[in-house]
C-alpha cells in the first residue's frame, strides 16, 4: 500500500468452518489461525459474517465445535483488540455468544464506524445485489425472533443436518459469476444513500472494489479458494490476500 503506518482495521469475511472440519479444512482453519495471531494487537477486528458454516445457541448448552477458532479470538481480545461481528446468513445467531464473549454488537447487524475520518458501513451483503424475494423471505425469518423460536422447535440433530445440507453451495464463484457480481454493484453503488464513503461486504465470495461519485463498494474474498481480507489504515482501504501479501505489518 506504500503506507508505513499501522492498520487501524482489519476486516475478513466467509471463512466458512464447520463444527466438523475434514482434513482439507483443517489445512484452510490452520492458516486462519495463523493469520488471527497476526492480527494481535491492531486496534479494530472485524468479523464480516459466515465465519461460521452453522452456529446455533440452545438456552443451556452450545453444540460442539469452534474451540480452537474462538480461543484463537480470545487470544485477539486479550491482546486488546476489539471484536466487531456483523452477523452472515450462516452465522447471525453467533451474535449474542459472541457479545457476551467479545463485547461486539449484541444484533449482529450492519455497523457504521469511522477511521481516520473515512466513514465505513459494514454488511454481511446477503440480499444487496440479488433481487430474489424468496431468499429475502427466508433471509427476514433467520434475522427474527420468529426464526429462533422455529429453531429451537427442531431437534438439534435435525437443526444441523438442515443447515449442513444448505450450506453445501458454498464455494467461490467462477469468472462469469464474478463480472455479473461486479455490474450488479455498480448499479447498487449508484443508487446509494447514506452518510459513508465506503461500504464493504462479505458474502459473494469474490473480490473487487467499485466506485462512483467519491463512494466505494468493496467486497472481501473471502476464504474458500483464497485468503482475502481487507484492511483501514491512514483512512483508506484495500483488499488483500494473506497468501500472497501476507499481514501488513
Amino acid at each position: 500500500m506504500g503506507n508505513s503506518a499501522s492498520p487501524a482495521a482489519v476486516l475478513v469475511a466467509d471463512t466458512h468452518f464447520h463444527l466438523e472440519p475434514d482434513a482439507a479444512e483443517r489445512v484452510r482453519l490452520d492458516r486462519f489461525l495463523e493469520f488471527l495471531a497476526r492480527c494481535r494487537g491492531v486496534p479494530d477486528l472485524v468479523l464480516l459474517g459466515d465465519i461460521f458454516d452453522f452456529w446455533f445457541d440452545y438456552p443451556h448448552f452450545r453444540l460442539k465445535g469452534y474451540d480452537s477458532l474462538l480461543q484463537a479470538l480470545d487470544r485477539v481480545r486479550d491482546a486488546g483488540t476489539r471484536i466487531h461481528f456483523v452477523g452472515g446468513n450462516h452465522d447471525i445467531w453467533a451474535a449474542a455468544y459472541l457479545h457476551e464473549r467479545y463485547g461486539s454488537d449484541p444484533d449482529g447487524g450492519p455497523l457504521d464506524m469511522e477511521w481516520d475520518g473515512l466513514r465505513v458501513r459494514l454488511v454481511h451483503g446477503d440480499g444487496l445485489l440479488v433481487r430474489d424475494w424468496i431468499y429475502n423471505a427466508f433471509r427476514w425469518i433467520v434475522r427474527r425472533r420468529l426464526g429462533v423460536v422455529l429453531a429451537k422447535s427442531l431437534h438439534p440433530e435435525l437443526l444441523y443436518a438442515f443447515s449442513t445440507w444448505l450450506s453445501g453451495t458454498s464455494r467461490g464463484v467462477a469468472r462469469d459469476e464474478g463480472e455479473k457480481i461486479e455490474a450488479r454493484a455498480a448499479e447498487r453503488l449508484a443508487r446509494a444513500t447514506g452518510d459513508w464513503d465506503l461500504m464493504v461486504m462479505g458474502h459473494v465470495h469474490h473480490p473487487f472494489v467499485a466506485t462512483r461519485d467519491g463512494r466505494r463498494l468493496a467486497a472481501l474474498g473471502g476464504w474458500l479458494d483464497r485468503e482475502g481480507y481487507g484492511v483501514i489504515r491512514a483512512g483508506d482501504f484495500a483488499l488483500r490476500d494473506f497468501a500472497t501479501d501476507g499481514y501488513p505489518d
